[in-house]
């Protein structure tokens, strides 16, 4: 523990570096950023990424986050493409290139290469002045800032302050396409994100003859053969016109019957009017307690929470076609 407890200071410290390298990363921003933003929002053809060692991790990372928010992105690296990848490079593209000190020749040499082939714009994420700034059309600067290891070696603060103009592009683009979370979950179908941005009522709820409806002038064994049979634990009361009624639980059977009624002799009717509870009645349940097929299942989800029930009616054209649980949406990863 008393170890421990020493690394605290050195810790604080070295996140007050790292906060402090991104607030001057923030305020040396300056009018190449929209250039930047210009050119790969418009570009017609691929956006390659390249860079050299842990520059290169940071590169694959932001050709990632490019990628899902829909910019055709690539990471080539510099060495490969100087032994054959270049033949990814078509024209109409461009380049962003990061290095911290901007020197490694790799890196400089498929930049200019890069040009030489396509003539399109190379964007640099780089220290400021470096020979890479130079190369590149759109020079974005990180600030000079030691790394926040004791001998200023190991690649933190500027793989930081790279990664963070990267992310900030990659949104900005996005914003510019006018791309929104619709777009976003057709670039991440699978996985709790793409579940939560595309799934919709209708692709999770209990229908068809999986459905428990009764009309309020069923009997109780009818009622009842409905709810166990089909094992939700509740049934849909509609009309004979099929208009939405309410619905009637287990639950509210075991209050009936903890009240003394002798439920058999009750129709469906009588067992939802007499197992309401205080103030309740069918017409909050019913605007509480609804949704539509094409309601977004992470919607249904906050609708549940916020009102406290685990279950939705799903109405179309004022018709039942379907019921939701919470356990349903829980077992979709919503």
């Amino acid at each position: 523990m008393t170890e421990q407890r020493s690394s605290l200071p050195r810790a604080r410290q070295m996140f007050d570096q790292l906060t402090e390298a991104i607030r001057a990363t923030r305020d040396s921003l300056d009018d190449n950023l929209n250039a930047a933003v210009d050119v790969i929002s418009n570009l017609k053809s691929i956006l390659i990424l390249t860079g050299l060692g842990k520059s290169g991790l940071i590169a694959q990372k932001a050709a990632a986050t490019l990628s899902s928010t829909g910019t055709q992105t690539a990471f080539v690296h510099p060495v490969e493409a100087l032994h054959g990848d270049l033949g990814i490079v078509k024209p109409g593209s461009a380049m962003l290139a990061l290095s911290k000190s901007g020197g490694n020749t790799e890196t400089i040499d498929f930049a200019r290469q890069f040009k030489s082939i396509t003539g399109g714009t190379v964007i640099s994420i780089t220290e400021p002045g470096s020979k890479l700034a130079n190369v590149a059309d759109i020079p974005l600067a990180i600030p000079v800032f030691a790394e926040i290891d004791d001998y200023d070696i190991v690649p933190t603060t500027s793989t930081l302050t790279t990664l963070a103009i990267c992310d900030v592009l990659a949104i900005l683009v996005q914003q510019r396409k006018g791309l929104d979370d619709t777009d976003f979950a057709r670039f991440h179908p699978s996985g709790t994100l793409g579940r939560r941005l595309s799934l919709r009522v209708e692709d999770l709820m209990i229908h068809g003859e999986r459905l428990p409806l009764v009309q309020p002038s069923a009997a109780f064994a009818d009622l009842l053969f409905e709810i166990t049979s089909k094992s939700i634990g509740m049934a849909v009361l509609e009309s004979e016109t099929h208009e939405y009624l309410g619905v009637i639980t287990d639950a509210d059977i075991r209050r009936l019957l903890m009240r003394g009624e002798d439920v058999t002799q009750l129709s469906t009717a009588d067992c939802f009017d007499r197992s309401r509870r205080g103030s309740e009645s069918p017409a909050p349940t019913r605007v509480k307690g609804v949704a539509t097929p094409d309601t977004m299942a992470i919607d249904c989800l906050t609708q549940m929470q916020d009102n406290q029930i685990s279950e939705l009616v799903i109405l179309q054209d004022q018709r039942v076609v379907g019921v939701v649980r919470l356990r349903d949406l829980v077992a979709a990863g919503i």
